[in-house]
């Protein structure tokens, strides 16, 4: 009978204990609103050319898959391939995300979106319309883009 008695008085702290557990809930949609206002942040970065404000969204070992171009892996490469393209005069480059996924864990999302590109050439202004995806990781506190790639939605030439 004393041996009932001890495992179910056991049985109760285990279950006290289990209960006074606290778990961390992760606001999803808080993170998402923070992930798109960084991202208004970097498209004000990209429109006043300030590269290292447009670097200090990547993770150091971020990696940009641009289309018809090997993949820039490193906050240095990245930082070459940005000063070949967005300080040139006559670039304009918009985008814009139309979801934004938090992994119930927190530390993990996705952006999804569009982009418009444009620039002067000899031959006259060239645009370009496609997608893009971003993988977002929080890393010290803080959200950073892990991998960025783009496509367009022009076809091929012929």
């Amino acid at each position: 009978m004393l041996s009932g008695r001890l495992s179910m008085l056991a049985l109760a702290i285990v279950f006290l204990l289990l209960g006074c557990q606290q778990t961390s809930r992760i606001d999803q949609q808080a993170e998402a609103a923070a992930i798109r206002a960084l991202s208004r942040q970097w498209q004000a970065a990209v429109d006043a050319r300030d590269l290292d404000a447009c670097l200090e969204f990547y993770a150091p070992d971020a990696i940009e898959m641009q289309p018809n171009a090997p993949a820039i892996v490193g906050v240095p490469a990245i930082r070459a391939w940005f000063e070949t393209g967005l300080l040139q005069p006559g670039i304009s480059n918009f985008f814009e995300p139309d979801t934004i996924e938090v992994a119930a864990s927190g530390d993990l999302a996705y952006d999804r979106g569009t982009y418009r590109f444009s620039m002067e050439t000899p031959a006259g202004r060239v645009e370009d319309v496609g997608k893009y995806l971003m993988i977002w990781k929080k890393i010290g506190g803080e959200w950073k883009v892990v991998v960025d790639i783009s496509n367009s939605d022009s076809p091929l030439p012929e």
